[in-house]
Formats: C-alpha cells, sequence, structure tokens
C-alpha cells in the first residue's frame, strides 16, 4: 500500500510537536486510529476528517493541497476500482455544477492537456 499520506501526517505532527493523542483529541479521533494511518495499516480516512487534519497541522497552502492530493493518490492506489479527488476538488465539483459541465463537455470533445494548459492561462490572468 502506498503510504505517502501516513508519512507526510506524521512528519507534519511531529513538526507541530504534537503527540498521536494530542492530535487525536483535537480532530476527534482515536490516537490508536491515527497511529494506524501513519504506520500505513489504515488508508487515508474521509474527507472530512482529512480536512480537520490539515486543519489541526495548520498547514500552509502548498502541504494543504499536497495533503489532499497524496490523500487521494493513496485511497485510489488501494482501491482500484474507484476514483478518488483530492478533498478540495470534491468539494469544490459538489458545489459547482458547472464546472462539472465543463468537464463532462471537454471529455466529450476529448480535450487534452493543451485545452487545460489553456484554461489554467485564462484563470490566472
Amino acid at each position: 500500500m502506498d503510504n505517502t499520506f501516513g508519512i507526510f501526517l506524521k512528519e507534519k505532527r511531529q513538526q507541530n510537536g504534537l503527540s498521536l493523542r494530542a492530535l487525536g483529541k483535537y480532530v476527534e479521533l482515536s490516537h490508536i486510529y491515527l497511529y494506524n494511518i501513519e504506520s500505513g495499516k489504515k488508508a487515508p480516512p474521509s474527507d472530512d476528517v482529512i480536512k480537520r487534519l490539515a486543519n489541526a497541522l495548520n498547514l500552509d497552502e502548498k502541504s494543504r493541497l499536497l495533503f489532499f492530493d497524496m490523500a487521494a493518490q493513496c485511497k485510489s492506489s488501494i482501491d482500484s476500482n474507484n476514483y478518488y479527488l483530492p478533498v478540495d476538488i470534491s468539494q469544490y465539483l459538489n458545489e459547482n455544477e458547472d464546472a462539472i459541465n465543463v468537464i463532462r463537455e471537454a471529455n466529450k470533445k476529448e480535450q487534452h492537456n493543451s485545452f487545460w494548459n489553456d484554461l489554467l492561462k485564462e484563470i490566472k490572468k
């Protein structure tokens, strides 16, 4: 099992000077469950818990996005029959039906990286 999420979680927890018990108390999870995630014995938790962990760890924007991406990648490596999106993307899509429609239309027209790169450049203007 890919354990980059668990390793990153442990690293950030330790950087914040938090014990497993302290972090568990903050996010309302048992320290044993957190230990099992960190050690790769358990998959990343639900999106809600991932967001609570990111908040508890005071992750900067770059680390927060990396944390979300790693959680989705780890879940996908465990369960290849389903697709997992990073929590911030999943939340955005759930709140913005137009974004879903744009992605579906792009998929129908088989748009590739150049389309998405151009769109990203336009958005960043």
